[in-house]
């Protein structure tokens, strides 16, 4: 399963989130590791386009669906499944997915210039090319022009290529464009992060919300401790600790319930209690994303986990996509991801996102 939650409809993916947990429905991470697709809401013109991408590189068999309604997801659920088995006992396949060329925003003719890289571009290397690593190749070795040659970077069959720039340490590393988002598991959607990734490490970070302009900044605020419960499993999957991020959930489901609010305090407290304690987590998360006042990743975290105990603690203040570009400056993936998850973000106006942010 892989859900994509437009804006708006977190009671929604709460209860669509509670019956997956109930039929033991496991999320995807990925979209090669996704068999079911769930939209849920009404996504933006920015959001509906990177989801028809993702829709793209999602294998057969696959199946998906777009839910708008609490009542309608147990049943769009089911057929889901039923789409997806029938395929598989039969043994047909019903690809009706795009090209990637008309995706990138290719015709055809482009597309088959990319493909006879094979046979075009073996042939000049052939010709100019190893007649020119005779003349400027070696001479370019020795004087550096030649190398200025190889790190233009640019495209094969439009996905970009490393190039290579100075590092931190003073040695020449690969340079290579990359974007987190707008849809991953435990990060807030229609949130995109651009970077250069140099070596193992995310530099000239920049991010931004598709569909900022449209999408409303309310913040739903009417349960304070289930909202933490929320942020808390959603850190936790990105940790890859499944069964606390199942068990937060399940005290967030269960704190509504007034007939069973002992019980689910007792789960939420011991859920905390286990997250708190944690010393993987704590050398995990521990001295990333520091955040003046706010402390680092690790800090954060706790601060859910008092939340979702019931204690009351100070509001910190909110933080500019500038401000988490800065954190994630120089982070590994992994870290960079745990760092945004260690955040409370919601879509908010983007006057000043760089327009080559959005999708």
């Amino acid at each position: 399963m892989l859900l994509v939650d437009a804006p708006g409809v977190t009671m929604l993916r709460w209860s669509v989130e509670a019956e997956l947990d109930r039929r033991g429905w496991p999320c995807a991470v990925s979209p090669a590791d996704t068999d079911l697709l769930v939209v849920l809401g009404e996504p933006g013109p920015e959001l509906a386009e990177a989801v028809e991408v993702l829709w793209s590189q999602v294998l057969e068999p696959r199946h998906r669906v777009d839910v708008q309604r609490t009542e309608d997801f147990a049943v769009a659920l089911d057929q889901g499944r039923a789409a997806l088995v029938r395929p598989a006992e039969s043994g047909t396949k019903g690809d009706g997915r795009p090209s990637p060329a008309s995706l990138l925003g290719k015709d055809e003719k482009e597309d088959a210039q990319d493909e006879g890289m094979g046979q075009a571009g073996h042939e000049g290397m052939g010709q100019a090319g190893h007649e020119g690593m005779g003349q400027a190749g070696h001479e370019g070795m020795d004087h550096g022009g030649g190398h200025e040659g190889m790190d233009h970077g640019g495209e094969v069959a439009g996905l970009p290529m490393a190039s290579t720039g100075p590092d931190r340490d003073g040695l020449e590393l690969d340079v290579l464009k990359v974007a987190l988002g707008p849809v991953l598991l435990g990060w807030p959607t229609g949130l995109v992060l651009r970077a250069d990734l140099q070596g193992d490490v995310l530099t000239s970070a920049e991010l931004a919300w598709l569909d900022a302009g449209t999408v409303s900044t309310a913040h739903d605020q009417s349960n304070s401790q289930r909202a933490a419960l929320d942020r808390l499993a959603h850190f936790l999957d990105v940790a890859g600790w499944p069964t606390a991020a199942r068990d937060a959930r399940r005290a967030r489901d269960r704190v509504a319930e007034e007939a069973n609010r002992d019980e689910a305090q007792r789960l939420a407290e011991a859920v905390a209690r286990r997250v708190s304690r944690s010393r993987t987590l704590a050398w995990t998360a521990g001295g990333i994303g520091r955040r003046g006042s706010g402390g680092d990743a690790l800090d954060r975290v706790r601060r859910w986990c008092d939340m979702a105990s019931g204690q009351p603690v100070e509001d910190l203040p909110a933080m500019s996509l500038d401000g988490v570009a800065a954190l994630v400056e120089g982070a590994e993936i992994g870290s960079a991801r745990l760092i945004v998850a260690s955040l409370d973000l919601s879509p908010v106006s983007a006057v000043s996102a760089p327009e080559h942010l959005h999708a």
